[in-house]
């Protein structure tokens, strides 16, 4: 319960900048709103605590501080889109507790795999089809004013598929007798892949490639399979640089952002300056310049952070991510069973390698991808599925504590 006043804090500190330095918005008030998160993320503790939960006390901690995070430098860049991602806030708790609570045992979840995959690519063949293509990629479904982005739903999908899938044939896979078993685990991943290609998210392709590699490996414990698999992915990644214009001009972008600053490259060149500004300690809070990043309080939030709370804070960022996949791991080592270590390694390594890469992408050690910072960024459909993520991963680590003797 103590972890909790953490994310308190920072809520509290936001909110004391909000009302000071930030424009009240017509029907909202700033205190109503942090009382609404505060006993969101309080209430949602105590729900846990009374119906004896047992997950790991640390997660929900974790994920709140990040969330409170987010919030406080949306409201520092765009104080509409702050007030919406409170009531996604307030939409994810409400998942993961009816996720928490009434889908306890996953183990049923996990007795359907197929139905999974066919969601899964559903979600994607659709989004292909219909999909409203928005900086580049291709991957947001629109329904009137509401906007949706399937494949963060997807991914949770693909790694649900894939833990029932290994748990079922592992023995299978690592014998010799397995290679008719590979077939429909190979194609259902590369059509998962190909579509997300085809809709221009290379970012969400790397992950979920990643993704899978590591599951692999959890399953088999064959090295071999992820180099593999590896290999098999630079050839195609070198095949698509050389099929897709797009993907060179990006890659052009990633070496020298610096030859077209005022075109391509401004988004980097843009954060890059801005976490240089930020020094060890920071500007300060809305003493930054990185507003004038496009889609900053997405893609490039975490340039924000930089540049107000230096490299110290950036650095605190990144260990929030570190103790979320050591809890995260923590609950896949102590599973009573296969599929519980497969779905929680999974998800932390779904979760974390996202983390990663998009900032990664920002401070340039990667070529940028338009993917959100798990908890963070600005978006509905990211925050509600990293809550959701978060209750599965409660549920694993509560039967690891329930089968303990």
């Amino acid at each position: 319960m103590a972890l909790l006043i953490w994310p308190s804090l920072i809520l509290t500190a936001g909110y004391g900048y909000m009302v000071t330095f930030v424009p009240r918005q017509p029907g909202w008030q700033p205190a109503y709103a942090l009382a609404l998160l505060l006993g969101g993320f309080w209430g949602v503790h105590l729900i846990l605590r009374v119906t004896r939960h047992g997950g790991d006390q640390f997660l929900l901690p974790l994920a709140a501080s990040l969330t409170a995070l987010g919030l406080t430098f949306l409201f520092r860049l765009d104080p509409g889109l702050a007030y919406r991602q409170i009531i996604w806030t307030i939409l994810g708790l409400l998942v993961l507790i009816v996720v928490a609570t009434g889908f306890r045992d996953y183990q049923r979840l996990e007795q359907y795999p197929y139905l999974f995959l066919s969601l899964g690519l559903f979600f994607l063949f659709i989004t292909v089809l219909a999909g409203t293509r928005i900086g580049g990629a291709k991957s947001w479904l629109t329904l009137g004013s509401f906007r949706m982005q399937p494949v963060e739903a997807v991914k949770v999908l693909m790694v649900m598929y894939l833990a029932g899938y290994l748990s079922d044939k592992r023995e299978l896979l690592v014998q010799g007798a397995g290679r008719i078993s590979w077939g429909p685990l190979l194609v259902a991943v590369a059509m998962a892949v190909l579509l997300l290609v085809l809709q221009r998210d290379l970012g969400s392709a790397l992950i979920l490639l990643v993704t899978f590699l590591a599951m692999l490996y959890l399953a088999t414990g064959k090295l071999r399979f992820c180099v593999a698999g590896g290999a098999l992915f630079s050839l195609g990644a070198v095949l698509a640089y050389l099929a897709f214009p797009y993907l060179r001009a990006r890659i052009a972008v990633w070496i020298n952002p610096w030859a077209d600053y005022t075109g391509a490259g401004y988004q980097v060149v843009q954060a890059l300056i801005s976490l240089g500004s930020g020094g060890i300690f920071g500007t300060g809070l809305g003493l930054g310049y990185s507003q004038v990043i496009p889609a900053v309080a997405t893609d490039f939030i975490f340039a924000t952070m930089g540049e107000e709370m230096g490299l110290m804070g950036s650095l605190g960022v990144i260990l929030f991510y570190l103790l979320f996949a050591l809890r995260g791991f923590r609950a896949a080592l102590r599973a009573p069973e296969e599929q519980g270590m497969l779905l929680a390694g999974g998800l932390t390594v779904l979760c974390t390698f996202q983390a990663l890469v998009i900032m990664a992408g920002v401070s340039k050690l990667l070529p940028l991808t338009g993917v959100t910072l798990p908890f963070v960024s600005y978006g509905g459909s990211s925050l509600v599925i990293s809550y959701l993520l978060l209750a599965l991963l409660l549920n694993v680590s509560a039967a690891g504590r329930e089968a303990k003797p």
